[in-house]
């Protein structure tokens, strides 16, 4: 194999373990956004549902209901 070909394959082993050494922050990275985004769903529909009672509480003092 030419001198050329080893030192690219070699850099090529050397990126993938590079790339291996890096996945378990990324896939905890990937977690962790994906438990923000969960909470933050779960955020947003207690709120609307806080605001959909606040807004019948409001309804019924003012004497609409």
């Amino acid at each position: 194999m030419p001198p050329e070909s080893e030192a690219a394959k070699r850099d090529a082993e050397n990126s993938l373990t590079e790339a291996h050494a890096r996945t378990p922050g990324v896939e905890a990275e990937v977690i962790e956004s994906r438990r923000v985004k969960e909470q933050l769903k779960a955020h947003n529909k207690a709120n609307a549902y806080s605001d959909f009672i606040e807004d019948i509480v409001l309804g019924r003092l003012s004497g609409d209901a």
